[in-house]
C-alpha cells in the first residue's frame, strides 16, 4: 500500500505503508479512490497549524470503496462511502446536544492523528457515510468541504432577494456563492486574484469585485471566507445595520473590531467551524439536486504519484478543488 507521508513541514513524500491491521467488529478497511486537498492540508504541509502531529500522513478529505466489514458493521464489500473526518466522544455537553463540532474531545484526522491519503485505510464505522447510488463519485469527494459551508450558511438569513457578498473565493468561498445563488440571493464575490472571477461566475448570476471597488456598498449578509485582517476588517465595514457576518476564514492576525458599529448597528456574528453529521446530509441533498451548480468548483483531478505537482497547484490560488485519485 502508497501512501503519502509528512516527515515534517514541507517534505511531503510518496512512500510503502506499513501493512494494515486486521480490523475489529465495529471497522471497516476501505480502498481510497480520491483524496480532495483542502486548506488545512496546505498549512499542514507548510507546518502553520501549531497542533499538528507531525510525522502524519495528511488527508481528510475522501471517497472510498467498503473492501472487508466487521462482524457489527452495516456496510458491504463495494458500498461507496465517505469519511467523516471529525472523531467526537459523544459525551461530552456539545455532543450531548449535537453539536458534535465543537466536541472537547474532538480529534481531526490528517491533523492531529493520521489522515487519509493513502490507498487504503481502517475507518470505526460510525464515522462513514454512505454515498448515494445518484451521486458520482466525482461530486462526492465535494461532499465534505461543502458541508462546512452548509454549516456556516445555516446560521444566516440568506434568502431570494437579499444582498449577500462573499469575501474571498477559495473552496469554502466558492461553495458559498453557490449555496447563495441557489437561494436567490443577489450574489457578489469579492477576491483580490482575478484568477477567481471566472470560476465564480461560472456558479451563476454573480457580480465579482476587486476589494477596493466595493465603496460605499452595504450588504445584508456577508461572509468572510478569506482569513486574512484585510478581508475580516472589510467584512465589517460593508455589512447593512442589522446584518449579518458569517465567520468562516480561519485567521491568527490580530484583527480591530468596530465596536461601537457591532453595538449600535446591532450586527450579529456568527462564527461557525467544521460541521455535524445533519449537516452532512443536507449537503447530499443539495448535490442530488441537478439545479444545484458546484461542478465548476472541481478544478482537477490527478494521480496520486503527480502529489507535489498537485500540492503546488493549490497553493498557487488560481484554482479551486484538486482532487488526487488513489
Amino acid at each position: 500500500m502508497l501512501e503519502l507521508y509528512l516527515n515534517k513541514p514541507e517534505e511531503l513524500i510518496l512512500r510503502q505503508a506499513e501493512p494494515l491491521r486486521r480490523i475489529n467488529d465495529n471497522e471497516a478497511r476501505l480502498r481510497i479512490v480520491y483524496g480532495g486537498i483542502c486548506g488545512s492540508d496546505l498549512r499542514v504541509y507548510k507546518g502553520s497549524i501549531p497542533y499538528a502531529a507531525y510525522p502524519l500522513r495528511p488527508g481528510h478529505e475522501v471517497v472510498g470503496v467498503v473492501v472487508e466489514a466487521g462482524a457489527k458493521v452495516q456496510y458491504q464489500a463495494g458500498a461507496r462511502v465517505l469519511v467523516f473526518p471529525n472523531t467526537f466522544c459523544g459525551t461530552c455537553e456539545f455532543c450531548l446536544t449535537g453539536r458534535t463540532n465543537i466536541c472537547t474531545q474532538k480529534t481531526p484526522i490528517g491533523v492531529s492523528a493520521d489522515g487519509a491519503f493513502a490507498q487504503e485505510m481502517v475507518v470505526d464505522a460510525k464515522y462513514l457515510v454512505p454515498v448515494p447510488d445518484d451521486v458520482s463519485d466525482e461530486m462526492a469527494i465535494l461532499i465534505e468541504p461543502l458541508s462546512v459551508t452548509v454549516h456556516a450558511l445555516r446560521k444566516a438569513h440568506i434568502a431570494e432577494g437579499r444582498s449577500v457578498a462573499i469575501l474571498g473565493c477559495g473552496t469554502e468561498g466558492l461553495f458559498s456563492i453557490a449555496l447563495a445563488v441557489y437561494a436567490g440571493a443577489k450574489v457578489t464575490a469579492i477576491d483580490v486574484n482575478p484568477h477567481k472571477f471566472d470560476l465564480a461566475k461560472r456558479l451563476g448570476d454573480v457580480r465579482v469585485l476587486h476589494p477596493q471597488d466595493v465603496q460605499d456598498e452595504l450588504f445584508d449578509v456577508v461572509i468572510e471566507a478569506a482569513g486574512v485582517r484585510s478581508s475580516i476588517e472589510q467584512s465589517m465595514q460593508i455589512v447593512k445595520p442589522g446584518g449579518e457576518i458569517v465567520a468562516i476564514g480561519i485567521s491568527g492576525e490580530k484583527v480591530d473590531y468596530p465596536v461601537m458599529k457591532i453595538v449600535r448597528s446591532e450586527i450579529t456574528i456568527h462564527g461557525s467551524i467544521i460541521y455535524t453529521m445533519d449537516d452532512w446530509a443536507e449537503a447530499i441533498r443539495y448535490v442530488q439536486d441537478p439545479a444545484f451548480k458546484i461542478a465548476p468548483i472541481l478544478s482537477k483531478i490527478m494521480p496520486m504519484q503527480e502529489y507535489q505537482q498537485a500540492f503546488s497547484d493549490a497553493l498557487s490560488g488560481e484554482y479551486a478543488k484538486i482532487v488526487l485519485q488513489f
